[in-house]
């Protein structure tokens, strides 16, 4: 008998809306100790995703670039961020983000996975985010079937 997704989610969604500034959606993940997040319209529906790993090498290759006006990287990369800290979520946030439905099954999560990256995997019903899965969720599945 196959897990389903919805068996293993975690319904407790940490999401961030698309207007919301990069600054506070560090704070948040901080909070939350997650490296990426879904990003949401105010539908709820899934529109993008923030990875710390993404926005990290995007920070650095522009401090790199205006290295040589702040004198050194570090105070470049300092500038950057309080600049980016301004500005929107999704300016930064990766548009075309893989899910899984409710419905899918855990092999199903374990392959995305495997082939995204994502910390979290976002899930969908009805076209809302209703969920997220990681990995831990899918080992405890594993774990726990026969």
């Amino acid at each position: 008998m196959a897990v389903l997704v919805e068996e293993i989610m975690l319904s407790e969604v940490p999401t961030v809306s698309d207007f919301d500034t990069v600054g506070d959606v560090i704070q948040f993940m901080i909070r939350r100790k997650v490296s990426g997040v879904p990003v949401v319209d105010l539908e709820q529906r899934l529109i993008g995703y923030f990875s710390a790993q993404m926005f990290f090498q995007q920070l650095l290759e522009e401090a790199q670039k205006e290295a040589p006006l702040f004198g050194n990287l570090m105070s470049a990369i300092r500038e950057k961020l309080r600049e980016f800290a301004k500005r929107e979520v999704s300016e930064f946030m990766t548009e075309d983000v893989e899910y899984l439905a409710a419905e899918d099954d855990v092999e199903d999560a374990l392959e995305l996975l495997q082939t995204t990256g994502l910390d979290l995997i976002p899930v969908v019903k009805e076209g809302r985010v209703v969920g997220v899965v990681n990995r831990v969720r899918v080992l405890q599945a594993f774990l726990e079937t026969k």
